[in-house]
């Protein structure tokens, strides 16, 4: 796993769906080896079972081998089967064993975001096809076809329960390898991507991301983090360096833009490009953040006039109060 206090600042932010993805993990692994356990198991087995669970209460009050025998064995399965599921097994194990590098990702510079992203979810993503691989064998329907469930799961294939447990990556990258466009294949369910952003980087590379029901985040020290992996829905983040925007979007906050919209700073725009970002791009970006958190006010005219047009948060006090001067008859006063 790469090396950066930025990146383990990020994954002990999202430690609450890692946990989720985990418990997920180790849930279907005890159900497959309580299963395998019951395949084997014969009558002394089972009454050892039967006894353990009816705890040290019951010793010397019941029987425990007369207990076992009230519930009927489990169903035998096939061999073919249970070779399937000692390989869906494998699978989870070895997600389990990957330990915190698998929800992190170091995309070399000059390489696709996109693509990284993608093979590092399709790996996670196995883990989906063994708990369905293993929940089928034990409900008695495995067929050679399920098979494939152990193949790359790739997030585009992943269904709505899926997508809901998808565990949060943490990516390290350039900043001239930050592309809004690529996150955003992954804006769904509730997936949590946090960028950890190194060498120069577009002021506003997550401006883009920004949608209704999206939380994105822009941080230099890591503040937010735990609304990103608090909000019940996708997430994007990035740990910007000092000096580009700083600013959050929570959907969560109202239903107009400029109320789910806080900005702390903005810079002023590059006046060279950045990787494949031009100049002009990133000011657009910039333009974004801000257009989308103008307050919106509408100043009442005198007189009963119509009203003013909208304007922005920063010329707002200023409209109020030359209006209310106005009409208390204070403009222009005496020297």
């Amino acid at each position: 796993m790469p090396s950066d206090p930025r990146l383990e600042q990020a994954l002990t932010a999202l430690a609450q769906p890692i946990a989720e993805f985990r418990a997920l993990v180790e849930g279907a692994i005890s159900q497959a080896d309580a299963f395998l356990d019951a395949q084997h198991a014969g009558a002394p087995q089972r009454a050892a079972r039967a006894a353990a669970s009816l705890g040290r209460f019951a010793e010397g009050r019941i029987d425990a081998a007369g207990f076992a025998a009230l519930f009927p064995p489990v169903v035998a399965a096939s061999p073919a089967a249970l070779a399937a599921l000692d390989r869906a097994l494998a699978v989870l194990r070895a997600v389990r064993e990957r330990g915190d590098a698998l929800f992190a990702v170091d995309v070399l510079p000059g390489r696709r975001l996109g693509a990284e992203l993608d093979d590092a979810l399709a790996a996670a993503g196995r883990a989906f096809g063994a708990v369905v691989l293993a929940e089928v064998v034990r409900g008695g329907r495995y067929t050679a076809e399920h098979e494939r469930l152990l193949q790359p799961h790739e997030f585009r294939s992943w269904n709505k329960t899926e997508r809901r447990f998808a565990p949060p990556l943490v990516a390290l990258v350039d900043g001239a390898d930050v592309q809004a466009g690529a996150i955003m294949d992954f804006a769904d369910g509730r997936e949590k991507i946090v960028l950890v952003v190194r060498g120069a980087s577009p002021p506003a590379p997550l401006a883009r991301c920004i949608t209704p029901g999206t939380f994105v985040l822009q941080t230099v020290d890591g503040s937010g983090l735990d609304r990103v992996a608090a909000f019940h829905g996708p997430a994007v983040a990035a740990l910007v360096p000092e000096g580009a925007a700083v600013f959050m979007h929570d959907p969560a906050a109202g239903r107009d833009p400029w109320q789910r919209m806080t900005v702390k700073h903005i810079p002023a725009a590059p006046r060279k490009a950045i990787g494949g970002q031009s100049a002009w791009q990133m000011a657009e970006d910039l333009r974004v953040v801000v257009d989308l958190a103008a307050t919106p006010f509408s100043v009442p005219a005198s007189g009963n006039g119509a009203a003013a047009p909208a304007v922005g948060a920063a010329d707002a006090t200023d409209k109020i109060a030359a209006w209310l001067i106005g009409q208390a008859g204070l403009q222009g006063g005496a020297a």
